[in-house]
């Protein structure tokens, strides 16, 4: 039925329908009619599909929880990281996922600007770059996002066919402004940082002034371009896989100004945010920048007892509140609903390297969370950084 020679009779829709078929014809498996069978059910088949696959033929995806360096911006050297990177070049990533909006979510987010204040706010405050650098490259290019997106695949796709390295600075110059114009900053940045000095000042496909902001956005003090691009380059990766995405904001907006209310002056919440292991990790890492090796602070973040501590302090306290409203419940909620989504956008770029190696770097919060969704995924084998230190 699937005979190479003669797959492209069934399209896309048509696979969408083959498939429907299929599910719907399969036996379904009873184990009661109660709630509780229900759910039994439902997660005895994720463990079902992972009975199935052995552990050594799963994509590995490593988590990697950082903190923002923006916080060390004044005391930070690229030479910190040195040992980290080495120690995550060990894992050989397929694929480096990073704390950015795609550019598929910001032309989303921009085509509701006006149906509420907070997606204004998610624009200017995490989307400006997206959205100013690009409409300068789509100036240029003629272009819009979507066209672009389409452009930057095809140019991937013909990278990947010649064969790593193998791209001209022209190209190279070209596939940073397409990038740019759909609206992927950091996959810019990275192409652009894989120039020599002379290869920029030679190219004529990016203007100055653009070429300049993209010198700037390689250095900037972020763990995008001083960690994951920076690894990127070491591995030979043309792009980064920005994964992130946020609270449900119409949900949000909803009981956003009761929960302000809540909050004000709550003890507990107070209490929540002054946590000993927030201390603890805030004079570990003003021993590592004294240092200049950020490795410890990164394996410090990375343990169990850190995730353990955090997940008690800062969200285990909003069901210690027990506010009458039940805002409390509504921010954890709407919290569990974003890591969902991101840990979606991870599974989706997994899907593309089977038996393969992924890279997530994320804010130490998310770490937990988001490995816990992973797990109950059918092909998936979660990696820790201490693992990586024997290889």
């Amino acid at each position: 039925m699937f005979n190479c020679r003669h797959r492209h009779i069934i399209g896309p829709r048509a696979a969408v329908g083959f498939f429907l078929a299929v599910a719907f014809a399969l036996p379904a498996v009873h184990t009661g009619c109660s709630a509780g069978g229900r759910e039994r059910e439902q997660e005895s088949a994720v463990d079902r599909l992972q009975a199935l696959q052995p552990e050594a033929d799963r994509t590995r995806v490593l988590v990697l929880a950082t903190f923002h360096l923006r916080q060390i911006a004044e005391t930070f050297s690229p030479g910190m990281l040195d040992d980290l990177v080495s120690r995550l070049e060990k894992f050989r990533p397929d694929a480096v996922c990073v704390e950015a909006l795609p550019g598929s979510r910001v032309q989303e987010l921009a085509l509701r600007r006006d149906a509420g204040p907070l997606y204004g706010e998610v624009l200017d405050g995490f989307a400006a770059r997206h959205l100013g650098l690009g409409k300068r490259a789509m100036d240029l290019l003629q272009t819009a996002p979507e066209a672009a997106s389409a452009k930057v695949r095809e140019l991937l796709r013909a990278a990947r066919a010649s064969g790593s390295g193998h791209m001209s600075p022209g190209d190279r110059a070209g596939l940073a402004l397409w990038m740019l114009a759909a609206y992927e900053p950091d996959s810019a940045a990275l192409q652009w940082s894989l120039l020599s000095a002379g290869e920029k000042e030679a190219q004529t496909v990016v203007p100055p002034g653009l070429a300049a902001d993209l010198d700037g956005e390689a250095a900037r003090v972020n763990e995008v371009p001083a960690l994951a691009a920076r690894l990127a380059r070491r591995l030979g990766l043309e792009k980064l896989d920005p994964v992130d995405d946020f609270e449900d904001l119409d949900a949000y907006a909803e009981f956003m100004p009761q929960m302000e209310k809540d909050f004000e002056g709550n003890p507990l919440l107070a209490a929540a945010s002054k946590s000993p292991i927030y201390s603890e990790s805030s004079a570990r890492l003003e021993a590592c920048v004294r240092a200049g090796d950020l490795l410890p602070q990164y394996v410090f973040l990375n343990s169990p007892e850190y995730a353990k501590a955090d997940i008690e302090s800062q969200w285990g306290v909003f069901l210690r509140t027990r506010f009458a409203s039940g805002t409390d419940r509504s921010r954890l909620g709407l919290w569990e609903n974003r890591n969902l989504k991101i840990a979606a956008r991870i599974r989706a770029v997994a899907a593309l390297h089977p038996g393969g190696r992924i890279l997530v770097i994320y804010g130490a919060a998310h770490k937990p969370f988001l490995e816990a969704y992973l797990a109950r995924t059918a092909d998936i084998e979660l990696v820790q950084l201490e693992e990586t230190a024997g290889r």
